[in-house]
């Protein structure tokens, strides 16, 4: 004899808006069954909870690398759905079915339309891909881009406050701040504490507590060498010539300041001493400052494109 009464059960289940974003449904239903109506339709009441999908920095950094992101500076639209899945999976290995995939990429692509509209470029820039992504710590992903050396010498000169030529803790603090708020996120006390012992765990190779300028190229991802195509060469062209002025002068002022000539130099002397290590920020000062006598003919303080052959000469 089967006795027929009240039940009541969880139902959880996926859900997906017009807007991309995503949640469980916990529907918790009531129904009263009896033998003269079956089949009758139950009350059902909805619990929304939502799921926030985080991709860890690692993560994001290590696909955007695969994917050649940071130097192309682009992806191209159609492998964006490749790319997203990928990413998502790596985060969550076996914790997803199809659905939640769909779900993660259609948020994703959702923000990116919100900034470039509904019909995307044949090309998605890195700055709005990283920003379009759920990820933690987005700050740490940023930091990763490779950069001119020219600015990477002009952002340790901001960062290195007392010019010791090593950014500790205090100034790394400000490093990070200033990161986290280009991507517009407010970092509490605990979380910058946990962002720097991750980025001291990580890069910090003497165990010394504070970052050379060494380390922090590793930490920025610094480019590749441009001068090792010029230096090897018996002669220079004068498109030679232009393509390294128009290379170091980043901020097209038709000059070089302290920071892109150092920038400079550090290139020429790494090629000469066979190394991709950084010259030491006390040996690059010293080093600037014998060029310049030597080469800044106007006393500017800066190197003109008619002086760039003297200085190139005189390294």
């Amino acid at each position: 004899m089967y006795k027929v009464g009240h039940r009541k059960w969880d139902i959880v289940r996926w859900s997906s808006s017009t807007s991309s974003t995503c949640s469980y449904q916990s529907v918790t239903s009531d129904m009263s069954c009896s033998s003269s109506d079956p089949l009758k339709v139950p009350k059902v009441k909805r619990k929304v909870m939502e799921r926030n999908f985080r991709i860890s920095p690692a993560t994001l950094r290590n696909e955007l690398e695969n994917n050649d992101v940071y130097n192309n500076k682009y992806l191209e639209t159609v492998l964006l759905d490749e790319f997203l899945t990928n990413l998502v999976m790596k985060e969550y290995v076996w914790q997803l079915n199809r659905q939640d995939i769909k779900c993660f990429n259609s948020e994703v692509i959702g923000n990116i339309k919100e900034k470039l509209g509904e019909k995307l470029p044949t090309k998605i820039s890195k700055d709005i891909l990283i920003n379009a992504i759920p990820a933690e710590n987005n700050y740490l992903v940023r930091i990763g881009h490779r950069i001119p050396s020219s600015d990477f010498l002009k952002l340790w000169r901001n960062y290195d406050q007392d010019h010791s030529g090593f950014l500790e803790i205090r100034e790394l603090q400000f490093l990070v701040r200033d990161f986290a708020q280009l991507v517009g996120e407010d970092v509490s006390e605990k979380e910058l504490n946990l962002a720097l012992d991750e980025l001291m765990s990580e890069f910090d190779v003497n165990k010394d507590g504070r970052l050379e300028l060494e380390e922090l190229s590793h930490l920025m991802s610094v480019e590749d060498n441009f001068m090792k195509a010029f230096c090897s060469r018996q002669y220079l062209t004068r498109k030679d010539f232009d393509r390294i002025f128009a290379h170091y002068d980043t901020d097209s002022t038709g000059y070089l300041d302290k920071e892109e000539v150092m920038a400079l130099l550090n290139d020429i002397l790494k090629y000469h001493e066979s190394s991709d290590a950084h010259i030491p920020v006390p040996v690059l000062k010293e080093v600037y400052k014998e060029v310049m006598k030597a080469c800044d003919t106007n006393n500017s303080n800066t190197i003109q494109k008619c002086e760039l052959a003297l200085l190139l000469t005189s390294v």
